[in-house]
């Protein structure tokens, strides 16, 4: 049976990677992200790629994706943005807001749209893309940091209600990729000392070793890993 998967952030590095092997795999893909030159060159690329351009924190535009994929077999929900590392007493009321939506809401909003479909046929994938920010508490700014962890449990509830309904829902928390995200041009003063302090953790990921993960989660042989929280950070939580 071929899959259609949803992609969200299809035109940054880990979501282009991903749209890349998905679609190699024969799946059929929905490439999804706000950059509408970036998804029409994936859509151009790969016959069986549909890109459609749109805001994954519109919940009309999330319903206009839905409606182009028709029914969803995987959705990896890895749009996401960063904040400047600012602490809670630092970051403002807007940064706060824009992480919360794209880093959290956005994933909801495709998960309350495909999961009735999931339901009715008996089953469905999600993996989301959180961050290691999703599991500690330090050396990330307080709006991603409270963004990731909603995602995350965003993703162990869904997997804990409807994990008998053949929901499977994991979550993959990245450390640092060399995708270019990471690059922050203005940081408060505190996290540039916090990013110079961490000069024995392991070196950014590759985009694919990333992939390795999101696409071991929505294929069967991970048909017994559900509600899982699942670093890919070459160790980084240790030190």
């Amino acid at each position: 049976m071929t899959r259609t998967v949803i992609v969200t952030g299809a035109a940054g590095g880990v979501g282009r990677a991903a749209v890349a092997r998905f679609a190699g795999a024969g799946d059929r893909v929905v490439a999804v992200d706000r950059d509408a030159e970036g998804v029409r060159t994936l859509a151009d690329r790969y016959d069986s790629v549909t890109g459609v351009a749109a805001d994954v924190t519109d919940p009309d535009d999330v319903a206009r994706v839905i409606a182009a994929a028709g029914e969803v077999h995987v959705l990896v929900n890895n749009a996401g943005v960063i904040d400047r590392l600012g602490r809670a007493h630092e970051a403002g009321l807007d940064e706060w807001n824009r992480l919360l939506a794209v880093n959290l809401t956005g994933p909801y909003l495709f998960c309350h749209e495909v999961l009735p479909g999931m339901l009715e046929r008996g089953g469905g994938v999600i993996v989301n893309v959180a961050s290691v920010a999703g599991l500690r508490g330090g050396r990330a700014g307080a709006a991603y940091t409270a963004s990731k962890h909603g995602l995350v449990g965003l993703t162990l509830n869904i997997a804990a209600t409807l994990g008998d309904q053949g929901i499977r829902s994991n979550v993959v928390c990245p450390g640092s990729i060399r995708t270019g995200m990471q690059v922050v041009d203005h940081v408060f003063p505190a996290a540039a000392e916090g990013l110079q302090r961490d000069r024995r953790k392991p070196p950014p990921a590759e985009a694919d070793e990333i992939v390795d993960a999101i696409v071991y989660l929505a294929s069967p042989q991970a048909s017994r890993i559900n509600g899982t929280a699942l670093p890919v950070d070459g160790g980084f939580i240790a030190y």
